[in-house]
C-alpha cells in the first residue's frame, strides 16, 4: 500500500469519487417527512387526567407562592423608599 502512494505523482492520492446520488424531489421529501412525523407522533406518551390535574395544581401553587413573595418584597421596599424620601424631603 505504501508503494502505491509512492507511485502517485506529487503525493496526490487518487480518490475515486462516488457517483453523485440524485436528490429526491420535493414531493418525495415531503412524503418522507410526513411518514416520519406519523411515526414520531405514535411515540408520544400523553399524561393521564390525574397527572395533568396534579401538575396544574403544582404550577398554580408555585405561582401563588412566588407572587406573594414578590408582593411582600415590593411592600417592604416601597415602605423603605417612602421612608428615605420622607427623611430627605423634610
Amino acid at each position: 500500500m505504501a508503494e502505491q502512494e509512492k507511485n502517485t505523482p506529487a503525493g496526490k492520492k487518487q480518490a475515486e469519487k462516488p457517483a453523485k446520488a440524485k436528490k429526491p424531489s420535493l414531493v418525495e421529501r415531503t412524503k418522507k417527512w410526513f411518514r416520519e412525523l406519523k411515526g414520531e407522533i405514535k411515540k408520544i406518551v400523553w399524561p393521564t387526567k390525574e397527572q395533568t390535574v396534579n401538575n396544574t395544581a403544582v404550577v398554580l401553587g408555585c405561582c401563588l407562592v412566588l407572587g406573594a413573595f414578590i408582593w411582600i418584597l415590593d411592600a417592604i421596599f416601597g415602605f423603605g423608599f417612602q421612608t428615605l424620601v420622607g427623611l430627605f424631603a423634610a
